[in-house]
């Protein structure tokens, strides 16, 4: 009777185990899916200060050339939309997010540390980019600027280089809106 006990508390134990592994299991899943998907935030965030500071300079009438960069006035895209929400934004376009086109935020930017210390993060294998347009509304008064977007990717994902689209993990896009006061 006893032997008969003690194997049906080993099953009930070892069920219980396995739960408990599956769950554990579970959530790490979830949170590495988060932590991906912070970490794709935030190399898009650092893709769109790097633009926004693109796009001022030009406002300025000058090239941004900071962090070893060159000619990054001549990758705006002239051709000028109404909004974020036109058809014809080329962010809407994947063929816009690999060539001349997309700005690639130079790695010194990405690693930058206010100390100038070596950075000890684990560094991004795909770079953050941007594409900045130039924007002008037909509201009165009319607005110029610059449409801002930016993807960043998480290490988890991967980006092809001939179509402009990422296949597979953590993926963030975000957009901002530059305008300017004449």
């Amino acid at each position: 009777m006893v032997l008969v006990v003690t194997l049906i508390l080993v099953v009930i134990l070892s069920l219980v185990g396995t739960f408990a592994i599956r769950n554990a299991t579970q959530s790490e899943r979830s949170i590495n899916g988060i932590r991906s998907a912070e970490v794709a935030r935030e190399a898009a965030e650092t893709a769109l200060r790097f633009c926004e500071q693109v796009a001022m300079f030009d406002g300025d009438g000058k090239d941004y050339t900071e962090y070893g960069t060159t000619g990054m006035r001549a990758r705006i895209i002239a051709t000028t939309i109404g909004s974020e929400f036109d058809v014809g934004a080329a962010w809407r376009d994947s063929s816009s997010w690999v060539g001349n086109s997309a700005i690639l935020v130079p790695k010194d930017y990405i690693n930058k540390k206010p100390n100038g210390t070596q950075v000890d993060a684990v560094q991004l294998e795909i770079q953050p980019r941007c594409l900045v347009q130039k924007i002008a509304t037909t509201s009165t008064p009319q607005l110029t600027g610059y449409l801002i977007t930016a993807r960043g990717f998480a290490n988890n994902a991967s980006f092809d280089g001939t179509t402009g689209k990422a296949t597979q993990g953590a993926e963030a896009w975000l957009q901002s809106v530059l305008t300017r006061d004449k």
